[in-house]
């Protein structure tokens, strides 16, 4: 079982393509608790891949819910690029959400339809017949994608219609080509790999959260940045934001999180692999339905990189041939979900 160390940093992709030459930043996920009216109990430790949705529609966790919903709004996002414009964009989506609930949210939670508009007109650029519209939209939205009268009833979980039915396949390895000789470790990766190594050893202690907090945030943000630019050193540019996200997503699981034991990416994770993927990728991650399909590549990849930086002493087959194992059945769990 996996339990937050702290409050973690969302972990949500925007679509669009980075001109930078860093990883693109993430959108934050401002979300409130949504409150349903269905009897459909469900015991807390269940598992995501376990959710049986209608027939139609598939399971989705609440602030991946809130993000499905606001796509409208982001795509008219008047700075995509600009993360404080995109929250901004994801709280107004937010603010409408609730705004829906209006026969569960007391009165005092509410925001005014006035209120509402004038925030769109504000961020959107919009004048006050558009952002009437607009809303209307959303709204009509909220209640197609998300029906109330067959939403559970406490869960962490929501059931939203399939709109799109995606052709979800196996990522080619052998489209994957790229510089074969290894590119060894220059001075910054070395000051982030000691970081690394200094993480490691909090993790093996058992060290209280707030010891290690500054440490984990900077591994957070700077072991990816490397990991992207190795992507560009070994001449892997397709792909390479969702790649890089991918290897985020793991680090904040294995780093940001409490486990049973004690877990580091030199110490192999084994058995939390298998929830990393099943279970925190699906939950906890926001990407069109077919980038899920290059995280075992991208994890592959990550662990070829930590190999030729020298973190790892030996080649990582062993996390290879797990992946490898694993891919099947988390293939087989997304067409289920998108298919």
């Amino acid at each position: 079982m996996t339990t937050d160390k702290k409050p973690t940093k969302p972990v949500s992709k925007t679509t669009r393509k980075s001109t930078s030459k860093k990883p693109p930043q993430k959108a934050l996920k401002l979300t409130k608790s949504v409150n349903s009216s269905e009897n459909i109990p469900f015991p807390s430790n269940l598992s995501f891949a376990d959710i049986a949705p209608p027939d139609g529609f598939r399971a989705v966790s609440i602030s991946q819910a809130i993000m499905e919903f606001a796509g409208p709004l982001m795509d008219m996002a008047p700075e995509p690029e600009d993360i404080v414009k995109i929250n901004e964009v994801v709280q107004i989506a937010t603010t409408i959400w609730n705004y829906t609930l209006n026969d569960t949210l007391k009165e005092k939670d509410k925001e005014s339809k006035v209120d509402i508009l004038a925030l769109m007109q504000k961020a959107l650029g919009l004048d006050v017949g558009k952002s009437n519209d607009l809303l209307s939209t959303m709204v009509e939205r909220k209640h197609y994608l998300f029906p109330g009268d067959i939403q559970p009833k406490a869960s962490p979980f929501m059931f939203m219609r399939k709109t799109v039915s995606y052709l979800i396949k196996r990522f080619n390895y052998e489209d994957l080509e790229f510089r074969a000789e290894s590119i060894p470790a220059n001075t910054i990766d070395l000051k982030i790999l000691k970081s690394l190594e200094k993480l490691d050893q909090h993790i093996l202690k058992s060290s209280n959260y707030d010891k290690y907090e500054k440490l984990f945030l900077k591994v957070q943000e700077e072991c990816p940045e490397r990991f992207y630019a190795w992507l560009g050193d070994k001449r892997i540019e397709e792909h390479q934001d969702t790649f890089t996200y991918f290897s985020d997503v793991y680090i904040t699981f294995l780093y940001g999180y409490s486990h049973e034991e004690p877990v580091t990416l030199k110490s192999g994770p084994g058995k939390y692999f298998v929830e990393f993927m099943i279970e925190f990728v699906l939950r906890k991650s926001s990407v069109e339905p077919w980038e899920y399909t290059l995280c075992p590549a991208a994890i592959k990849l990550f662990y070829r990189f930590l190999y030729e930086k020298g973190y790892l002493v030996d080649r990582p087959d062993l996390m290879t041939d797990l992946i490898d194992r694993v891919e099947p059945h988390f293939l087989g769990i997304l067409k289920q979900r998108f298919s």
